[in-house]
């Protein structure tokens, strides 16, 4: 008789995640709260479904799941072969599923009180055999009965201190805070020591960022600069899947070790020494997240293109057989580090549905690549992108419509200026430029085709010249029914480096602004 036929399947899916990471706006606390899923997923879980004599028993399958890959920079710790000897099908990318000769019920039962109890607040489903089962209710407090709210959230009651930095610092800070804002705290100074176990944490270990401190605070994390937000995801995998649980498991593991590969050597590429052999310090980028085929990512703003330059031609050349590859959808979005990292989030999500949308809209199959789309804002919020674009993009008639920018765009193409490799090469290509006349040039983009060529025909030969080998010797082109111009793209990737030398620094109260 066949054990995975009669076994019983549990499946335990989390949901809202991200809402649920940045309900502590706090950069530590946003890396604790992600270790703590992952440690829960990853190490809980299963550790609560081997337990004996609690009323439940693993059926271990005996169909044939993928072996850890040798190639995976974490291939010591996703063995999907060894999981499913034991019984375990899934513990990765926000699900978890086992199956039990006996006892679903009342694994479900313990698992419940145990994600109640270490992550409160997050949202899940439990379902045995597809039926649905049970969902997140409200946990019960176990804080101490003050009447002070948390100074982080506002929400739950402080029940402990967390402090920052030396007592003898001007930006000592000492705050109360509740039991869930410690728990994270606490959890993610393991993560900065490179202690706890979930996946952005281990691969960070394998990276150049295991020899660099990690900031606390995002204001650490910039300095007087941006901050730039990444999400990636990948493209059309839900109809990419083979659609059987083997065949699932996988391609799902494939599409993990590749992209783990390919953030590693982005990441090394980013925390590079630089030319006097110095390392950086705090480390450049903060992994937030790293799922399945997905991938939340803080940096400093200049360092936030290139790594998703590299991120890409990475996973590209990691795969020969363009056959079912692995592309990713991107959003970018650039602010100062007081604008709510939770907007920050929606924006950026925004973003890659963007991009994802110019990739199902490509026709040739075989020449789909990773798209991205980003926006920088330099104002105290961070407005709709759509609207903003419909409102400062579009110039013109229906006869003679102008478009000021050619986002989402492939990432890859060296030597495409409508590409984001292209465009960050050519940006390489104006630091030497006179940025007075670039950007009177990209204000005649809106006032008029004649204006802007007008512009563009008066700059100084030496700007030209530097233009073309950026990859741009007319203003206009036309794609399709609109005339199309590069300029703005390519001039807005060059001032990144410079966003905010020019704002004065900010108290470190600001930080509180998130909340």
């Amino acid at each position: 008789m066949n054990i995975a036929i009669t076994a019983q399947r549990v499946h335990i899916e989390f949901s809202r995640v991200q809402t649920w990471l940045f309900a502590v706006p706090r950069l530590r606390a946003m890396v604790g709260a992600n270790a703590l899923l992952g440690e829960t997923l990853r190490v809980a879980l299963p550790k609560l479904a081997r337990e004996n004599g609690r009323g439940w028993t693993l059926a271990p399958s005996n169909e044939t799941y993928p072996a850890s890959d040798a190639n995976d920079p974490l291939k010591d710790y996703d063995d999907p072969a060894a999981d499913a000897k034991v019984g375990i099908l899934s513990r990765d990318g926000g699900h978890f599923e086992a199956q039990f000769t006996s006892g679903a019920e009342a694994f479900t039962d313990a698992a419940g009180q145990l994600l109640r109890s270490d992550l409160p607040g997050l949202r899940f489903r439990v379902s045995i055999d597809q039926k649905p089962l049970i969902g997140s209710q409200v946990h019960v407090s176990t804080e101490l009965p003050v009447l002070a709210p948390c100074e982080w959230t506002g929400r739950g009651l402080a029940s402990a201190i967390v402090t920052r930095g030396n007592p003898n610092d001007r930006d000592y800070e000492e705050r109360t805070v509740s039991l869930d804002v410690l728990a994270r705290e606490t959890v993610g100074e393991r993560a900065a020591k490179g202690n706890a176990c979930d996946l952005a944490t281990l691969l960070s270990a394998t990276t150049r960022l295991h020899d660099l401190d990690q900031a606390q605070e995002l204001k650490k994390l910039v300095g007087n600069g941006y901050l730039a937000l990444i999400h990636a995801d990948g493209n059309n995998v839900g109809m990419s899947k083979p659609g059987d649980a083997v065949g699932d498991a996988c391609f799902f593991h494939q599409n993990r070790v590749l992209l783990r590969q390919a953030v590693k050597e982005a990441i090394d590429d980013a925390c590079a020494k630089d030319e006097a052999g110095r390392n950086e310090s705090p480390a450049p980028l903060v992994p937030l997240m790293l799922g399945g085929d997905d991938l939340l990512l803080v940096c400093r703003a200049r360092v936030a293109l290139p790594f998703v330059v590299k991120l890409c031609e990475e996973l590209n050349s990691l795969q020969k057989d363009s056959k079912g590859k692995l592309t990713l959808g991107i959003g970018v979005v650039f602010a100062k580090h007081t604008i709510p990292i939770h907007r920050l989030h929606e924006v950026t999500e925004e973003l890659a549905s963007s991009a994802k949308r110019r990739f199902r809209g490509l026709k040739d199959a075989d020449a789909k690549h990773s798209v991205v789309d980003w926006a920088v804002y330099s104002t105290a919020w961070v407005d709709d992108p759509v609207e903003v674009r419909r409102r400062d993009w579009l110039r013109g008639s229906e006869s003679e419509l102008r478009v000021l920018s050619q986002r989402p765009v492939d990432v890859l193409g060296e030597h495409r200026v409508d590409s984001l490799q292209g465009l960050v090469r050519g940006a390489q290509q104006l630091t030497h430029a006179p940025r007075s006349q670039l950007r009177y040039l990209v204000e005649q983009l809106s006032r008029g085709r004649a204006l802007s060529e007008l512009a563009f025909a008066e700059l100084p030969q030496e700007a030209k010249g530097l233009l073309a080998e950026a990859g741009v010797k007319e203003p206009w082109r036309r794609a399709e029914k609109a005339s199309i111009t590069a300029l703005l793209d390519l001039v807005e990737i060059a001032e990144i480096t410079r966003l905010g030398r020019n704002t004065a620094r900010t108290d470190s109260a600001e930080e509180a602004a998130h909340a």
